[in-house]
C-alpha cells in the first residue's frame, strides 16, 4: 500500500483504505510539544474542510463554535453550520489527543497538526512523526481505541445492566470520547447528565488507575548517562514508577538501553516538554529499579549538551 505524503492546501490522495497522510508542517504554526494549543483547537484550521474537502484552510475568529470545551474556527457562517449540526462528524478523534498513546498506556497526550493523519473520515492528531508512524501501519488497531464500552450502550448498562449495541448514527462525545446509543431518545439521555454516564462507562471499561508508592531508590547505585530525550510511554510502553500517571522522560543510549528520569515533568520541565525532540542529555542519579534493558533513577542533576 502507498501513502501519498500530501502538502498543505491540496486534494489529498488516497489508499484502498482510506487513509491519508497530512504533511501540515509546512504552514502549521509551531508550538511545545505535549502541550494543548492556547488558541482554538487544530491551530484554527477548519474540522469540516478537513473531513469533507481534505485540505487545510484557516477558519475565522469572526465564526466559532464551542464544543466538547474546545473552540474551533471555521472561514465563514455556511461552514460553521454544518459543523453545528453534527460536531461529531467533524472533531478530531480524542479531541486532537493521540490514539495511539490512549491505545497503548491509557494516557492522553495532546497531538500536533505537524502529525496528522485522515482515516475512516476522522482526523487524528499525534505529538511526534513515531505515534503517526505506528498509525498509518495500521490504523484499525487504533482508530476505535476511544469508543466508549468498544459502541454499547452507556445508558442501557446502567439502568437496565444490559449491555446493548449502539450505532453509529446516534454517537455522542464527551470529553473526546465516544458514546454510541440504539436510538435518538436514549441518546437524549445521556446528554442529560454525560458525567454519570461517562462514569459508568470508564468502570465498565476499567479504566481506573493504581499508583504505586514506592518513592526511594532500591540502591545507592550512582548512574550517570548520557543519550538522547524520548517519550517513555509512547516509544517505549514505560511509565515512571514514582509517577505513573506520567508519560515519563527517557534517555536513550546508543547501546539500545533506556534509561527513565523520575520526576522529570516536576524537576525538569523544559526538557521533559521537548522530550519528543531527541535533545542530547547527560543525567547522574540513584538507581530505583531494572527491569531488562530499562533502568530507573532519581536524577541528581540533568543537563542538556550542546
Amino acid at each position: 500500500m502507498t501513502i501519498a505524503r500530501l502538502f498543505p492546501r491540496s486534494v489529498l490522495g488516497a489508499s484502498f483504505l482510506g487513509l491519508f497522510l497530512f504533511a501540515a508542517g509546512a504552514v502549521a504554526p509551531a508550538r511545545a510539544q505535549g502541550s494543548k494549543s492556547p488558541g482554538p483547537a487544530l491551530d484554527g484550521y477548519c474540522p469540516v474542510c478537513l473531513v469533507e474537502a481534505r485540505k487545510w484552510e484557516k477558519g475565522s475568529p469572526a465564526h466559532t463554535a464551542v464544543f466538547d470545551g474546545q473552540t474551533y474556527q471555521f472561514p465563514n457562517d455556511a461552514i460553521k453550520q454544518k459543523f453545528v449540526a453534527n460536531p461529531a462528524k467533524y472533531v478530531p478523534a480524542l479531541g486532537g489527543d493521540c490514539i495511539v498513546c490512549y491505545a497503548k498506556l491509557g494516557k492522553r497526550v495532546p497531538g500536533k497538526t505537524e502529525h496528522a493523519a485522515r482515516y475512516d473520515d476522522r482526523i487524528f492528531l499525534f505529538p511526534a512523526d513515531e505515534q503517526q508512524q505506528a498509525f498509518l501501519k495500521d490504523p484499525a488497531a487504533f482508530a476505535d481505541a476511544d469508543l466508549a464500552l468498544q459502541g454499547d450502550c452507556a445508558v442501557c448498562l446502567d439502568h437496565h445492566s444490559k449491555r446493548v449495541p449502539g450505532k453509529a448514527e446516534f454517537t455522542e462525545i464527551y470529553k473526546g470520547l465516544r458514546y454510541r446509543f440504539p436510538s435518538a431518545a436514549i441518546q437524549a439521555e445521556f446528554r442529560k447528565d454525560p458525567a454519570r454516564y461517562a462514569g459508568v462507562a470508564a468502570k465498565a471499561d476499567g479504566k481506573s488507575t493504581t499508583t504505586s508508592k514506592n518513592d526511594r531508590p532500591a540502591s545507592n547505585e550512582l548512574l550517570t548517562v548520557t543519550g538522547k530525550t524520548a517519550c517513555a510511554g509512547c516509544e517505549f510502553g514505560v511509565t515512571p514508577v514514582q509517577s505513573p500517571d506520567e508519560l515519563g522522560l527517557a534517555v536513550t543510549l546508543g547501546d539500545g538501553k533506556v534509561v527513565v528520569v523520575e520526576q522529570a515533568h516536576k524537576l525538569y520541565p523544559k526538557v521533559y516538554e521537548n522530550r519528543f525532540a531527541g535533545q542530547q542529555v547527560r543525567v547522574s542519579g540513584h538507581v530505583l529499579q531494572r527491569e531488562g534493558r530499562f533502568t530507573w533513577i532519581v536524577p541528581a542533576k540533568l543537563t542538556v549538551v550542546q
